[in-house]
């Protein structure tokens, strides 16, 4: 096998132009920045397109990979063209508004090149039935990640990779000299590596997809942390603001064919995010902290309430991605004996959208989902008509928007007046929650509820005095 001395080299944040390669050169998995090509799976030889499967399909990677492989199928990359909720809205509201539309097919091809990358590039962009994409690399697979090799353009974003899938040429973090098919790529350590796909800007010049903007004007980026720090660690987060990385071989060492060394860092392939409920749960990701005045109440006593929510474990913003489907709300309860009274949020903002109940289209977006009169960190994001739209490809517009910022801590006030009748103190209790999108998204596509996820909580206990 080639060594990674014969690898093109190739300048890790120079943007690439390069022509695409021909069918000879395809057959030996040899692309020279291979970029939506004119031609269909269809059209290729069948032994072309067994050749090129060899190179993207992701059980060649896990006959040596197994523990990375098994990481990556359980992720939402694995899952990126299988989710339900991604086919509904491309198949069943995106295409359909497109043959009005002609100007939403880029819009669809966008879409397309992130969450099913090599069928993108396979049918040259243009995808328009489910029987045009190969099971085999549906998805963002191992593959197609480790081949690129740049993006084209000034930044990176809308999925604009280069990618030069080769067998001899696997390009990944490790910078050791190897004699396999590794070679080393600054961009795979980078952010602007996940940019590629986790920024995005729609057809009226609008930001709608942020995570990386967000992270490069936060304090991470400063502090020269990037995404592959926290998502690709052992556990998804930093504690004491370094990452913990797991060590090993990132090879199978029981096959004599892969053959490669321990090392002290293996990034995790689990990739945790907004989809991952280990994410959610327990990450710390968010932690809250409640203060009163005094600590203890009386019949009758009006009291402010300081709860401060802490993102400052996140490198960007929260809820961050598809913002305009993301929700996080802060529910305040105050409990005397076993009944629950609601503590409702008094709103901050000129347009009261900071608050659950009080946006013009929330009784329509949120329904039942969020408690009325919460606390919410959201994007509102609006269309040509002035409407909230959860379809972000037609957004001209962000009318709203007090996401947390990345290392915020945001003060929020509340005030209470304790009943007359209470008779054996109070508890105070906040309590953070995330939905992925609301149930309105979710049913116009005949799927059932997301699950609400709990971030965090505390409480305090107050006596009577």
């Amino acid at each position: 096998m080639r060594s990674h001395n014969s690898c093109p080299q190739y300048p890790p944040f120079r943007r690439h132009r390069l022509a695409v390669a021909g069918l000879a050169a395809l057959a030996l998995c040899v692309l020279a920045g291979y970029r939506s090509p004119a031609f269909a799976a269809e059209q290729l030889p069948k032994s072309i397109l067994q050749e090129y499967k060899k190179c993207f399909s992701a059980s060649s990677c896990t006959s040596c990979h197994d523990r990375i492989g098994a990481q990556h199928s359980k992720t939402f990359h694995a899952q990126s063209f299988s989710d339900p909720l991604f086919r509904g809205q491309y198949f069943k509201e995106l295409l359909p508004a497109a043959e009005k539309d002609p100007e939403l097919y880029r819009e669809a091809e966008r879409c397309m090149a992130c969450h099913s990358p090599v069928d993108h590039l396979v049918v040259g962009g243009r995808i328009v039935s489910e029987d045009q994409i190969n099971p085999d690399w549906s998805g963002v697979g191992c593959a197609f990640c480790h081949s690129i090799v740049g993006y084209d353009g000034e930044m990176p974003g809308n999925g604009n990779y280069i990618s030069k899938p080769s067998r001899e040429c696997v390009y990944g973090p490790f910078v050791e000299k190897t004699g396999w098919h590794h070679y080393y790529s600054e961009l795979h350590t980078k952010s602007e590596f996940c940019a590629i796909c986790h920024n995005g800007v729609n057809r009226h010049g609008l930001e709608i997809k942020s995570t990386f903007t967000e992270w490069k004007n936060s304090p991470y980026a400063k502090r020269n942390i990037q995404c592959q720090d926290c998502h690709m660690n052992a556990i998804g987060f930093l504690p004491e603001g370094k990452p913990v990385y797991e060590e090993g071989c990132a090879a199978n060492p029981s096959l004599d064919f892969c053959q490669a060394p321990d090392r002290p860092r293996i990034y995790s392939h689990r990739f945790p995010g907004a989809h991952s409920r280990s994410q959610i749960l327990g990450s710390g990701d968010i932690t809250l902290r409640m203060e009163t005045e005094k600590p203890f109440v009386s019949p009758g006593d009006e009291l402010k309430i300081h709860v401060y929510v802490n993102n400052l474990r996140a490198g960007h913003k929260m809820p961050s991605g598809s913002a305009d489907l993301r929700q996080i709300w802060l529910e305040l309860d105050a409990y005397d004996g076993a009944e629950r009274i609601p503590i409702p949020a008094s709103s901050k903002e000129a347009d009261p959208y900071d608050v659950t109940g009080r946006g013009p289209s929330d009784d329509e977006v949120i329904g039942e989902d969020i408690p009325k009169g919460t606390r919410i960190y959201r994007a509102i994001l609006i269309d040509r008509g002035n409407r909230q739209t959860l379809s972000s490809y037609n957004a001209v517009k962000i009318l709203f928007d007090n996401r947390l910022n990345a290392a915020e801590i945001r003060k929020e006030t509340y005030f209470f007046r304790v009943p007359d009748t209470v008779k054996g103190g109070i508890t105070l209790k906040a309590s953070l929650n995330y939905l992925p999108y609301p149930s309105a998204f979710s049913r116009q596509f005949g799927l059932p509820k997301q699950e609400t996820y709990p971030f965090a909580s505390t409480s305090i206990e107050m006596p009577l005095k």
